[in-house]
């Protein structure tokens, strides 16, 4: 691997598997590339707050700053809330001035969240939960006995419309809990560092003009953030993993 490759960090998106960046990674041969797996989708039940996620990715993140390599974190959908929280020190500018090498220097958004500081996911619906959302509320009030999960009604509509094996890719989502979509950003990375969003203009989880006001409510914070179009639903990598591959690349350099 030459050493001017960046190390490239994939985010999923809320239920999304890991596995669903396999198709982008494997355009990038030349970089050391993970993916990571949020405790929140792979251990639902178990998870409180954006803690674990927030912690997940800083251990990737400080693994390979540590190692003196340049970091390019690639976010999905939700995960804008945990990756904009969890890189609070970890961008190269600060890591040079702390006489530290290595560090994050770009973000890539793909129809993700760009939270404010103390917003949650539910906080930026307006305080509603979006009607797809189906919560694993249980009969008895015992708390104890709620899963404290959340699924997407017809995630294939949602997620896949678009996509080859859409059908087969839905049946791979996974519960995903509650805590996450109430609990706040804690930072805002994208204040510190440039970044680059993939609009998807046929997604209907998040729709083509929220995006866009979350890119330009972003840029009056003083983000730098540079933005393409894709005419693709919400998982436009597994579409079309080539045109999405052409765009990173655009955007490292």
């Amino acid at each position: 691997m030459a050493s001017s490759n960046p190390t490239l960090i994939f985010c999923p998106g809320a239920w999304y598997p890991p596995t669903a960046f396999e198709a982008l990674a494997a355009h990038f041969p030349d970089h050391t590339t993970h993916t990571v797996a949020f405790p929140s989708i792979q251990n639902a039940t178990s998870v409180q707050d954006l803690q674990p996620d927030i912690d997940a990715l800083r251990t990737l993140v400080e693994q390979e700053a540590s190692a003196g390599k340049e970091v390019v974190v690639i976010s999905h959908s939700w995960s804008g809330l945990p990756v904009n929280s969890a890189l609070d020190g970890l961008s190269k500018a600060e890591r040079q001035a702390a006489g530290e090498t290595g560090g994050v220097t770009k973000l890539i958004f793909i129809s993700a969240f760009i939270p404010d500081v103390g917003e949650s996911l539910i906080g930026a619906f307006g305080g509603v939960p979006p009607d797809w959302y189906n919560r694993d509320i249980p009969h008895s009030t015992r708390l104890q006995e709620a899963n404290g999960t959340v699924s997407a009604v017809d995630p294939y509509s949602l997620f896949f419309h678009d996509v080859p094996d859409g059908e087969e890719w839905a049946k791979t989502l996974r519960p995903h809990a509650w805590a996450t979509k109430t609990s706040p950003a804690i930072s805002a990375a994208y204040t510190r560092i440039p970044s680059a969003y993939l609009l998807c203009e046929n997604d209907r989880a998040i729709p083509l003009f929220v995006q866009q006001l979350m890119v330009e409510k972003a840029r009056g914070k003083g983000a730098q953030i540079t933005t393409e179009k894709i005419a693709t639903g919400h998982s436009p990598w597994l579409v079309d993993p080539a045109s999405v591959a052409a765009f990173v690349q655009r955007s490292l350099a």
